[in-house]
């Protein structure tokens, strides 16, 4: 089992996208941290038309 994992959101790119996205995120990694997981990083990206996310969080009872 890996102690990392990565999660992709994406939006397709409109008015508010990005803010939309954000606030996805962040509900995703609240919703995570609660099943145990813990956030290590967090970034975000433009590619054409879609604004993604990518969550680095590890895995609960891991080392």
């Amino acid at each position: 089992m890996k102690a990392v994992e990565i999660f992709r959101l994406k939006k397709s790119f409109s008015p508010n996208s990005s803010e939309k996205l954000r606030q996805e995120a962040e509900d995703f990694i609240n919703d995570k941290h609660y099943q145990g997981y813990r956030l290590i990083s967090t970034s975000f990206t433009i590619e054409g038309a879609q604004v993604f996310a990518f969550i680095t969080m590890k895995r609960p009872n891991t080392y």
